[in-house]
């Protein structure tokens, strides 16, 4: 103590020195900064403040507060203000406050004042070693204005001096520590309505009065407080009806107390967002796992609908987690009961819909559409008879949730007897419709054909007047009248190309160059024309097939075109093989007129002549 107050000494860590010149001014800076601190108290109020609230938090946020079997982690708010925040009944706050700037009556008042429902924690930090810490607290400041003013200097005497301000800084930096320490064992923590919780340690009493706030600010907790929610939500979002089991209720949804409080709630109608806010909030403090597996568990036993932001109804198993908070949902006005969903069971397996129980409503949307193609099917452009008008469908289509399932059961007879009917007129257009599709071939082959135009507008009868489905059927009589007009065409242009290529055959014969080719020379010839045996035309005609197969390789006009050019493809060949036996014979084409009269004759022979 002697060493500590003689001025001529300086303490460099567990040394004293005497002072150098260069110690003795950053002395004097030193003093200079005390006495400027010793009048300027805020300065010194808010270093000991941001202390107190440090050592504070470094106690309190080590602990780890959950609540319940199902261990919902939660959190505590440290307030440090005059006045607690407005929403400070919607969580558990700490309001701590110490000795300087209130007294212990004041804050064991406002903790009586608050009330035994009050989830707010009231602590007060005593006022002790005022003087010395205010002391410390000045020390403390001033030297390190002092190092920050003084820097780091490099001569040994500097260096010194630095490290004797740096010993007093430490020194002081400890004992408002162990003051702080000592206030600190003193802290006292009272419960809203004024108890005093009394504990091992400061960390022991917050965590006894933080669980005590839990219950209050959470009274309904304890409803939802099952490790199994999670399974009962994944349960239900696979359409399991029986989800709410992995928590140990085997009752229906409605009367499960989780699911009846969020089937209030919901009421006209709740965004799922509102409802995390509300059941995660104070009163409940569910966790989240628990709001979404009852919602869940009420989609799927149809107790309320669910809805996109376009308005359209979202089935139970294809709401994803994540779009639940933007989902609307509606409790449903109308219940299914057990035998009703049977009966829609029954309906559904018309279209092999395989449904499991508690899951028709998914269906419900796959089985109007199957109902609607088949409907479809039953009807169409001409000669088909007019589509069926399928009203009830676009009713039952408008309606959603359990309303659309009552409908459906409502109407399952005249569903049952429209798909019926439906079902049979789309086989019996499906079995005639490939004659049609036949008779509109053989119409369009036959157009220009001697009698045709008769038959056509035979068919075109039958095609406005939407005649397909008539009995007895009409189509099989004019397909066999245009059937055989094809195939007399066809048998004619056949006979007269075989006429034509034997006339040709013959010429060739008679011709004394033809006569003096090699037999492989005569048949490249006949080859290269197209005139072998090979390239007769195949004409096949003993069913209506085989007629328009051999169209389909041969059309009319070409084989006309082909019979045609015979005569000219004949006489190429002639040519080609007077030119190989006689290499100087030219090709002379006669002259182009129209003969009237003796004279025009006499004309024309001498030009021919001329050209000769």
């Amino acid at each position: 103590q002697l060493l500590d107050g003689c001025d001529l000494l300086m303490k460099v860590g567990d040394e004293y020195r005497i002072q150098t010149a260069e110690s003795s001014a950053w002395n004097d800076d030193f003093l200079s900064h005390c006495n400027s601190l010793a009048n300027e108290t805020h300065r010194l109020d808010v270093e000991r403040d941001d202390r107190l609230r440090r050592k504070f938090g470094e106690l309190v946020n080590k602990l780890s507060l959950t609540q319940g079997v199902a261990k919902v982690p939660r959190t505590i708010e440290l307030v440090f203000d005059s006045r607690l925040p407005g929403d400070a009944g919607e969580k558990v706050c700490v309001w701590v406050r110490d000795g300087w700037s209130a007294d212990e009556s004041s804050v064991r008042a406002d903790a009586r004042q608050a009330g035994n429902q009050s989830p707010t924690v009231f602590v007060f930090i005593p006022k002790r070693s005022a003087d010395d810490l205010r002391r410390q607290l000045i020390s403390y400041k001033a030297a390190m204005a002092t190092l920050d003013k003084r820097g780091h200097p490099n001569t040994p005497e500097g260096v010194e001096a630095h490290a004797a301000m740096e010993t007093t800084r430490k020194t002081a930096d400890g004992k408002i520590r162990e003051l702080i320490q000592d206030a600190f064992s003193g802290v006292r923590v009272f419960q809203a309505g004024g108890q005093e919780i009394h504990a091992a340690d400061l960390q022991e009493a917050i965590r006894e009065a933080a669980s005590n706030s839990l219950q209050r600010l959470y009274p309904q907790f304890h409803i939802a407080d099952h490790t199994g929610w999670a399974r009962v939500y994944e349960k239900a979002q696979r359409g399991a009806p029986e989800a709410l089991k992995s928590v140990g209720d085997e009752g229906v949804p409605a009367n499960n107390p989780v699911c009846k409080a969020i089937l209030a709630f919901i009421a006209g109608g709740k965004k799922g967002f509102d409802i995390r806010k509300h059941f995660e909030g104070a009163t409940y403090g569910w966790p989240q796992d628990a709001v979404d597996g009852g919602l869940q568990a009420l989609l799927v036993a149809g107790l309320i609908r669910a809805l996109d932001e376009k308005g359209q109804t979202i089935v139970a198993l294809e709401l994803e987690r994540k779009l639940i908070g933007k989902t609307l949902f509606k409790v449903e006005s109308a219940t299914v009961s057990t035998l009703q969903r049977l009966e829609i069971r029954k309906l559904y397996q018309r279209f092999d819909l395989r449904v499991t129980p508690g899951e028709e409503q998914s269906v419900a949307l796959p089985f109007l559409e199957k109902a609607q193609a088949l409907a479809e099917r039953a009807g169409g452009p001409p000669p088909r008879p007019p589509r069926p008008v399928a009203a009830m469908l676009d009713e039952i289509r408008r309606t959603a949730g359990n309303e659309q399932l009552l409908a459906l059961y409502n109407q399952r007879d005249e569903l049952h007897a429209a798909i019926d009917a439906w079902t049979h007129l789309a086989e019996r257009i499906e079995a005639r419709l490939p004659g049609w599709q036949i008779l509109e071939r053989l119409r369009a082959q036959a157009a220009g054909l001697p009698g045709a135009e008769v038959l056509a507008a035979q068919v075109d009868h039958i095609e406005q007047q939407r005649q397909l489905l008539e009995d007895p059927d009409p189509i099989a009589p004019l397909a066999a009248r245009l059937t055989q007009l094809l195939r007399e065409e066809l048998n004619r242009l056949h006979r007269e190309y075989l006429t034509s290529h034997a006339h040709g055959l013959a010429r060739l014969a008679a011709d004394s160059n033809w006569s003096r080719l090699e037999p492989e020379q005569r048949e490249t010839f006949l080859a290269d024309r197209r005139l072998a045996d090979a390239d007769t035309p195949l004409v096949q005609l003993a069913n209506t097939v085989e007629v328009l197969e051999t169209i389909d390789r041969l059309p009319l006009r070409a084989f006309a075109d082909r019979v045609a050019a015979l005569d000219s493809r004949f006489e190429a060949v002639q040519v080609a093989a007077a030119q190989t036996m006689e290499p100087e014979a030219q090709l002379v084409k006669l002259p182009h007129s129209t003969i009237k009269t003796e004279d025009d004759l006499e004309s024309w022979l001498q030009d021919a002549r001329n050209l000769i």
